[in-house]
């Protein structure tokens, strides 16, 4: 399969995993994306969510959205919070 690009518009296929999900059907864009074990997994803005999706499930439809239409511009900063590691106090 090939990759999809960021902003590129897909369908999501029906699969019971999908269904499951409430995206079956679904037309949304590729917002992120990354590498899994034996596919790579998407993640897929439909609507105003979020939805991580491997790529076998998806359609390209042959459009992309506008990334402005989107993206407000504002951003956040995260402190990332420490663990300790397990048997270690």
């Amino acid at each position: 399969m090939r990759e999809f690009d960021f902003d590129e518009v897909v369908t999501v296929l029906e699969t019971s995993r999908t269904v499951e999900l409430g995206v079956a059907g679904a037309i949304g864009a590729i917002w992120g994306k990354s590498q899994g074990v034996d596919e790579r997994i998407y993640a897929v803005l439909i609507g105003d969510e979020t939805t991580m999706l491997p790529e076998s499930v998806l359609v390209p439809t042959g459009r992309y959205i506008d990334p402005d239409e989107v993206y407000s511009g504002e951003s956040i900063r995260v402190q990332a919070e420490r663990y300790p590691e397990k048997g270690v106090e």
